[in-house]
């Protein structure tokens, strides 16, 4: 057996019952730092040996996780936080268990945090749908990164470091304007003929390509919801105009620490 184990994002106290008997059961547990998770398990005095297994990982040590499967091992996959498989290695060892092992492995969720599903869950923007785009990238594709959550219809989720927070928000704020600007021109005169041109001009910088009749489909960000080291002592939750939360996180050093979650609102 191949357990999935959602552990906090946090606060330690966000874990379940069953999380924690399965982690007390298994013969090894599956970790992406195994000094971040021995720390969860010495919380809740759990002495289930540990086996590092992260995003850097070679072949052989996948080889070595499907070999404790075939020996009827159980095995409990972790993260440093929240759900295994969203934005982590774990997908590509569970496509190998799969991929190799086929029927023969159960493979089963045990649900924990997410900080995706936390934001939302306080964000108030509508939910029913959204679109989750996990860590920008820090520089080739992040245009196209960027002009793709602008085109969405739906409210985006993805996550930024501290250390590109700012900048990110700048250039939702920017692309925003752009767009509002684009179209007050459409309104003012709809029969522009060289519209690839005022396309060009306004993002310049990027590879924005796009229909006049695509361009009257986006909806401008409407609103914006920045959650900072959820579950945590700091938690903060910035919500308002991109400008306004872009100032306080600015003026504010000890608000640019941690982890963030933003949604984009359409």
């Amino acid at each position: 057996m191949l357990y999935i184990v959602g552990t906090p994002i946090g606060n330690l106290e966000d874990i379940s019952l069953r999380a924690l008997r399965i982690l007390g059961e298994v013969d090894f547990v599956l970790c992406e730092d195994t000094r971040v998770t021995k720390k969860l398990l010495a919380h809740y005095k759990i002495n289930t040996p540990t086996i590092s297994y992260h995003q850097h990982s070679k072949t052989g040590k996948v080889d070595y996780i499907l070999d404790l499967l075939k020996q009827d091992k159980d095995l409990a996959l972790v993260s440093d936080a929240g759900t295994p498989g969203i934005s982590d290695p774990g997908g590509k060892l569970i496509e190998a268990v799969t991929e190799k092992l086929g029927a023969k492995i159960k493979i089963e969720a045990v649900p924990g945090p997410s900080a995706v599903t936390a934001a939302l869950s306080i964000s108030g923007i509508p939910t029913d749908k959204f679109i989750y785009m996990g860590f920008l990238p820090h520089k080739k594709g992040r245009q196209t990164f960027l002009n793709k959550i602008i085109e969405s219809e739906f409210p985006v989720v993805v996550y930024e470091s501290k250390h590109r927070i700012i900048k990110f928000l700048t250039e939702i704020d920017d692309y925003n304007n752009k767009i509002i600007n684009i179209n007050k021109k459409l309104k003012e005169d709809d029969s522009i003929s060289n519209f690839q041109f005022l396309i060009s001009d306004q993002f310049s910088n990027s590879n924005f390509k796009i229909s006049k009749d695509e361009f009257k489909k986006i909806k401008p960000v409407t609103s914006v919801v920045v959650c900072r080291e959820l579950s945590k002592m700091h938690e903060t939750v910035y919500r308002g105009e991109l400008k306004s939360i872009i100032e306080k996180i600015k003026n504010n050093q000890n608000e640019q620490k941690g982890e963030f979650v933003v949604i984009i609102g359409k």
